[in-house]
């Protein structure tokens, strides 16, 4: 009986030893697949790149995972995931997954990387459609999609201008980084929040100083930025629209008129000078209803602050400086004067390119 009983113990406990080591060995095992295990290892790329939008659940979040092929043991991820609490913590944007990671460090890019970020310049004097046109080239947005929130109501509240009818005007120039897991009602909201730091307190301040609405001195500036060449132009040309508008004068700008047209094949005629359309500032008094492209910072102090002159005219010279006049006979002969400048260069150009196509 003693001896039976021995036997039973010493059978026992080697079972229970097969058993812990057995589950030491798995659960060692586990321990090895979620700490040193790469989530893919036998692809020829290196990493992956996956877009999480806002509000995203973990379900969808990890079926767009399985999707990219990087879940060799989805219930050990799981199970990781619930002990690590991620399920309310994965963030959104474009994430770059690293092949060679293990599930542990998958789990926690997910909660706490990176997103990647795409850069994008918006130039002084682009209009709406020229950004619309840009952010879709950066693969950043949908170009009709962007189009269609020209006129968002939500979008124009905030701008904080109530007048304001477009966003034209209210993409502050700058460079951004986007995201491409951010909408289109996202990005233009970052460039008009980005506005109405430009255009703080100190601005509107100084635009009632001078009895302007910001929408005017916005939609002023708009043209400034059109109508600049050289820098050092802006406060003189912002001065001479300034004393029009005093004396109740026309604007009279190119830039106005060609915004009014459509399919503008970059020849402004006299037919166009004629064409009665709100933007013709040969033909209405006053600002146009609206900015026809978003002005910088430089152009807004200059609108702001112009220049102490009694100048009503310019000319282009031809070298991006402009001539400023304060008689319309003055102007008529500074506008002679460059539109022969411009021929003879025009002329020894092409005297220059017949010469170079003779000696080939």
């Amino acid at each position: 009986m003693k001896l039976f009983l021995l036997n039973y113990w010493k059978r026992l406990l080697a079972g229970l030893l097969i058993i812990t080591l057995a589950g030491v060995f798995i659960l060692g095992g586990y321990i090895y697949k979620i700490y040193y295990d790469p989530i893919m290892s036998s692809d020829v790329e290196s990493s992956s790149i996956i877009l999480i939008p806002r509000g995203s659940t973990f379900d969808s979040v990890t079926a767009s995972v399985r999707e990219k092929g990087l879940l060799p043991y989805p219930r050990l991820y799981r199970y990781l995931a619930k002990q690590l609490k991620v399920y309310s913590r994965v963030q959104a944007g474009e994430f770059e997954l690293q092949h060679r990671w293990n599930t542990f460090e998958l789990l926690q890019f997910l909660i706490s990387g990176k997103s990647i970020r795409h850069r994008v310049t918006i130039p002084e004097g682009n209009n709406f459609a020229e950004i619309a046109e840009r952010l879709f080239r950066a693969e950043l947005a949908d170009k009709k999609t962007i189009l269609s929130l020209k006129h968002d109501p939500e979008l124009l509240r905030k701008t904080g201008v109530p007048e304001a009818t477009s966003l034209e005007g209210f993409l502050f120039p700058e460079t951004y980084f986007f995201s491409r897991a951010e909408n289109e009602e996202q990005i233009l909201s970052a460039m008009i929040a980005q506005y109405r730091k430009v255009f703080n307190k100190d601005f509107q301040q100084r635009a009632k100083e001078l009895g302007l609405g910001e929408y005017e001195v916005l939609t002023l500036a708009s043209i400034v930025e059109k109508e600049t060449g050289a820098d050092s132009d802006r406060p003189k040309i912002a001065s001479v629209f300034h004393n029009r508008l005093k004396l109740r004068m026309r604007l009279d700008s190119d830039p106005t008129v060609i915004y009014g047209l459509k399919n503008f094949n970059g020849n402004l005629t006299r037919k166009h000078l004629r064409a009665r359309t709100p933007y013709n500032t040969y033909k209405r008094y006053g600002l146009p209803p609206t900015p026809i492209t978003s002005p910088g910072k430089a152009s807004l102090q200059s609108v702001l602050y112009p220049a102490e002159n009694k100048f009503l005219y310019f000319v282009a010279r031809g070298d991006g400086s402009s001539k400023f006049s304060k008689t319309l006979r003055e102007h008529n002969k500074a506008v002679w004067y460059f539109q022969k400048v411009r021929k003879n260069r025009k002329a020894m150009s092409r005297k220059r390119k017949q010469a170079s196509s003779a000696k080939l």
